[in-house]
């Protein structure tokens, strides 16, 4: 919760200057951090909040001088939510005084200028003809523009400025001649477009794969306009396009600045600086400024700094943002002419031809500062003429930094919502981050008017510098999760006591844990106890025991049962809430736990146990019952097991990840039936446990196959979702080491093949348009592999074109093609992609972000599928007397290709059911409704759901399993206080496991 920084303060808003979005979050953090807002200005007010003082009219002037309201700039607001406290507001408080009036005529300006002056001069000024330098931050910036338009017409230019521009101007024309067959001054601007041109339709016609004949009569029209030394006979490449179109833009560049001075054969160095359309001033030696930039760090020596002044950046540049920061930009001593002349551009250009970019760092494609000496040098080159380097230093406003510990890659077109620029933190002892100590801070910026020209420091580097390396990283997730029992501000609880119970039958198993908490504080307190599970695992039974009183969840409609939590909590009475946040994160919130008591919560759940290495696993993570390991591993809870003989061997471990236990089951893969009779009720459920194990452990024909990574690059995988698709594709390419041949293409409206995988898995783009993969699978099919298989590996969210089309090719190709669906973006069409992967004989696997640890592991088996044998176009008759409800007689109803060591476990149940397998068939006809299949239409599929959803609420009802509608809710009654208290012994004989 925010601190109340502004809790007596009433604020008047006048602001013109800021964007709509920069207003409104000003508005919402004065709000949020306890400040009103008043829309008018009265004595109520406590601040003025302005950027101009000319923004308020007569009446407000008046009224802030009759009440002496302090009138402060914005910066105000953001520094005092920085410190987390009220600042004074003496330094930021803007002149009250007008040096001037508006006048209504130009003639009575005049008039009132002159009397000024005379006024003035009566007070002892003299009138200047000169402006004294120093006193240029002094002027109003209208004046300041003036002051640079004179520089740059100067007809005087220092020694030390001329040697700067001819250094800059000697290496950009250097570059030029070292390629171009004649001078850069012989090319007319018109060559240039017409050059552009031809690049364009050279372009196109790669993306439409036009031949090389044709490519390369377009690209000999390109050298004949701009004419060449060395014409390289490569191959025609997007790459070779790029860099033809990037020396177009080095080219208008010189032109532009030179057109001034066509008719010279030699201009001057002074009709050269004046080309450059900007103000260069050298500082002394002896200069404050000079000093306070030259001692930045000890691997560069500084020769020379260059003070910049640009007018059009003095005009656009917003500085309303706020968080203005001095930081280092390197570039190429060549493209300095071009930076001078028109300022820093965005890279837009290679995001256009989707291709790599030397200056794609961390942060993805922008333009790139950094408060380090040493991260800058990185990206500059020393120039051949002397040797030394630029470097700038710019003004930047950052305004609002979204920071980050991890690689951040999007497209150029903005931040992160209500985010002005990226920050990359840097690596600590306390935090750790990809971004190394002696990087400082990285910022990346999406405007180009949020920069404006500082400082050039011209030096020697002290060291050579070293390539970037680029490497993704794996992280866990369920290591940021807070477990076990915390209070609001998450501080946790002590758990006193722990007890878990359990029984395994084939794949399933059910788990019972008891937890004992103590509010040890001396006033209530409302917590919340967060645990994870695996994402197969369902809670069927919440109780508690508190003072005596047995307190049994029950499972109800979620908004029904947050009412009914509130209601409680509002009374003053003991609540019990448990929802599930995340596939694999379930949540328990324990309202009004009284001091000084203890409370016992018993939580049942049923999971699916996996299959690894010829064994089952079971697992239970250390976060469900936090321990001691030494206390666990010595105390002796059990001294006989009663098993079943179908197990002969296990294995079991315990360390700080959890309790795993490994059995080695006979016979596991011959077919059988699980059947429960309720003791109770007439009532029976079953659970089919298939596992095919194929003679051939790999394919031979998928082994000397081809796999073809398909990566969507269309526009609806903007954002984090292409970035992630990136991630899954290194991550597939790494596991592929077995196959001999292997493709990567990415598609959108047209497709493109890709030969240096890693570095084009980095730098795709989501510009490609609509998904057109039928296009795709269409071109793939035409010349199918005749001796083995093809498996294709799609990396989508799902939302692809004319789909009907899109599955007849799967369909008809399925003999010789395998499609393996990996779906990402939190909106992904997983119908479709489920759709793919189950008409084209592969799996599909959904990639959520929340649990990325997961990510590695299911790359894994969509690999290894891929190299085994499977058995596809699975049917099930289940014949049942079910009247009751027989839409929901077993499940899973659509079945995908069943691959060597998968088992298939195949639920149903008849008439009244509560026993394990019972609640086991219900959670899967939930998972079905959640995540499978219903229908191949999309349109029936959606029907379907919305015609079940009234059958899964009553089915997670009667059964007692947290879906995404039900929530689990107890309500206790404070009327009385108990003796009694619980304890373990008590109930573990109540508990019914001993089976």
């Amino acid at each position: 919760m925010a601190v109340a920084i502004f809790a007596s303060c009433i604020f008047f808003l006048k602001i013109k200057k800021l964007k709509i979005i920069e207003k409104n979050r000003l508005k919402r953090s004065i709000k949020e951090n306890g400040g009103q807002i008043a829309f008018g200005l009265n004595q109520q007010c406590t601040h003025v909040v302005t950027e101009d003082a000319n923004a308020l009219s007569p009446r407000h002037l008046k009224t802030i001088q009759k009440y002496e309201l302090p009138m402060v700039n914005v910066d105000f607001i953001w520094e005092s939510i920085k410190e987390k406290k009220l600042l004074q507001c003496e330094n930021y408080e803007l002149s009250q005084t007008l040096p001037f009036k508006t006048a209504k005529t130009s003639e009575e300006a005049r008039r009132l200028y002159a009397l000024s002056i005379q006024d003035l001069k009566k007070t002892g000024f003299e009138l200047r003809k000169d402006f004294p330098y120093q006193a240029e931050y002094l002027v109003s910036e209208k004046l300041q523009e003036m002051l640079i338009a004179d520089a740059v017409s100067s007809s005087v230019l220092s020694e030390e400025v001329g040697r700067f521009v001819e250094l800059i101007w000697t290496e950009a024309v250097g570059h030029l001649n070292s390629l171009l067959d004649r001078p850069v001054t012989r090319i007319s601007l018109n060559d240039v477009s017409r050059a552009e041109g031809i690049l364009l339709q050279a372009k196109t016609t790669w993306e439409e794969r036009g031949s090389l004949t044709e490519l390369s009569a377009i690209m000999s029209e390109f050298y004949k306009v701009i004419p060449h030394k060395n014409v390289l006979d490569d191959e025609v490449s997007k790459k070779l396009i790029y860099i033809k179109r990037d020396l177009c833009q080095l080219i208008r560049d010189m032109l532009n600045i030179s057109e001034i001075n066509m008719s010279v054969l030699n201009p001057s160095s002074l009709s050269k600086y004046r080309a450059l359309r900007c103000r260069i001033d050298a500082l002394d030696v002896k200069n404050e400024e000079f000093n306070s930039v030259k001692h930045f760090e000890n691997l560069i020596q500084v020769l020379n700094i260059y003070k910049v002044s640009r007018t059009t950046e003095s005009m656009l540049f917003e500085r309303n943002l706020g968080n203005v920061q001095s930081l280092f930009h390197g570039s190429s001593v060549c493209n300095f002419v071009g930076i001078l002349s028109r300022g820093l551009l965005l890279p837009n250009v290679a995001e256009d031809y989707a291709l790599e970019r030397t200056d794609f760092g961390y942060l993805g494609s922008g333009i790139y500062f950094s408060n380090s000496v040493r991260t800058s040098i990185k990206y500059s080159q020393p120039c051949e003429t002397d040797g030394t380097r630029l470097l700038l230093i710019c003004d930047v406003a950052l305004g609002n930094c979204w920071k980050t510990k991890q690689y951040y890659y999007c497209s150029s077109e903005g931040p992160p919502l209500c985010h002005d620029s990226v920050h990359g933190v840097r690596r600590t002892e306390k935090k750790n981050s990809i971004f190394e100590v002696f990087d400082l801070a990285t910022e990346r910026i999406f405007s180009k008017e949020t920069t404006s020209l500082r400082p050039w420091l011209q030096y020697v580097c002290t060291f050579d510098l070293s390539c970037l390396d680029y490497t993704l990283l794996s992280h866990d997730l369920l290591n940021d999760i807070s477990a076990g029992l915390l209070d609001r501000a998450g501080n946790p609880i002590p758990l006193k006591d722990i007890q878990i119970k359990g029984r395994i039958i084939d794949f399933v198993a059910e788990i019972v844990v008891f937890q004992t908490y103590e509010n040890e504080t001396e006033s209530p307190i409302e917590a919340k106890y967060v645990f994870p599970l695996d994402d197969t695992a369902a809670v069927c039974g919440f109780e508690a025991f508190i003072k005596g009183k047995h307190i049994i969840g029950e499972v109800k409609e979620k908004e029904k049962a947050h009412q009914e939590y509130r209601e409680a909590i509002s009374r003053g009475n003991g609540a019990y809430l448990m929802d599930q946040d995340a596939p694999d994160v379930f949540t328990v919130s324990v309202g009004n736990l009284p001091p000084s008591t203890k409370v016992l919560i018993k939580i049942t759940y049923i999971t699916e146990l996996s299959y690894e290495n010829g064994n089952l696993c079971f697992h239970l993570p250390a976060a469900v019952a936090p321990w001691q390991q030494d206390k666990a591993l010595n105390e002796i809870t059990q001294v006989s097991m009663l098993s079943y003989s179908i197990c002969s061997f296990s294995f079991f471990f315990l360390d700080a990840r959890g309790f795993s236990m490994e059995i080695l089951i006979g016979d596991v893969y011959l077919p059988r039936m699980w059947v429960e009779k309720h003791p109770d009720e007439n009532s029976e459920a079953c659970m089919l446990v298939f596992q095919p194990e194929f003679e051939v452990p790999f394919d031979h024909l998928s082994l000397h196959g081809e796999v073809i990574i398909c990566l969507d690059c269309s526009n609806s995988m903007a954002g984090s979702a292409i970035q992630q698709a990136k991630e899954i594709a290194l991550h597939a390419l790494n596991s592929c080491h077995l196959t001999r041949k292997i493709s990567v293409l990415k598609f959108g409206t047209s497709k493109t093949s890709l030969w240096n995988y890693v570095t084009f898995s980095f730098f795709s783009t989501a510009t490609m348009g609509d998904s057109n993969l039928w296009k795709v699978l269409r071109y793939l099919c035409l010349l199918y592999p005749t001796k083995s298989k093809r498996n294709i590996i799609l990396i989508s969210d799902g939302h692809i074109q004319n789909e009907g089309m899109t599955l007849q090719v799967v369909k008809k190709n399925a003999v010789h093609t395998r499609i393996f669906t990996c779906g990402v973006s939190p909106t992904a069409n997983r119908h479709m992609l489920r759709s793919l992967s189950h008409y084209g004989a592969g799996a599909f696997e959904y990639f959520d972000v929340k649990s990325k640890y997961n990510w590695e592991r299911k790359v894994k088996s969509q690999t290894t599928r891929m190299l085994s044998s499977q058995c596809s176009s699975i049917s099930i008759e289940w014949q049942t007397h079910v009247t009751e409800n027989p839409k929901l007689s077993f499940t899973p109803s659509q079945i995908c290709a069943l691959f060597n060591h998968e088992r298939l476990l195949v639920y149903g149940f008849i008439l009244n059911c509560t026993e394990i397998l019972h609640k086991l068939a219900a959670r899967a006809f939930i998972r079905e409704y959640e995540q499978g299949m219903l229908d191949e239409s999309e349109t029936q599929h959606e029907m379907k759901r919305e015609q079940l959803k009234s059958n899964i609420i009553e089915l997670s009802l009667k059964h007692s399993i947290v879906t995404q509608f039900t929530s689990f809710v107890a309500i206790e009654k404070r009327v009385c206080m108990f003796i009694f208290k619980p304890s373990f012994p008590h109930f573990f004989p109540k508990v019914g496991l001993n089976y």
